[in-house]
């Protein structure tokens, strides 16, 4: 964004102040013709430190979104093995109860 400045004091004779309002002016002016996500890509063109700035951010929220996932992973593991067990169990008591339910019967038969 310098170099834009320095040109605009050099050829159109503005002063320090009015040639960075210009290039922030046309900035502004590029970035409402374009959706917001491009909005960096201008940042990076005019020479703006914010563009690494949203590098930054960018790279920072998809480690913690990896750092999220990986711990909602494992808590999903640890709970399927919960209810796995708690699954397990029931049938055992479902087959205990069958097994209770027909034994008594076949006893009866061999008592006549």
């Amino acid at each position: 964004m310098q170099d834009l400045i320095e040109q605009l004091k050099s050829k159109a004779g503005l002063t320090d102040e009015q040639a960075a309002k210009a290039v922030q002016t046309v900035k502004e002016f590029i970035q409402s013709k374009l959706p917001p996500m491009m909005h960096g890509v201008i940042d990076n063109f005019m020479g703006d430190n914010k563009g690494d700035d949203w590098m930054d951010k960018a790279k920072h929220a998809a480690e913690t979104s990896k750092e999220k996932v990986q711990e909602f992973s494992k808590e999903a593991g640890e709970k399927m093995g919960e209810w796995a067990d708690k699954a397990g169990d029931a049938a055992k008591d479902a087959m205990n109860i069958f097994k209770n339910m027909v034994t008594p019967k076949d006893k009866e038969k061999g008592k006549e």
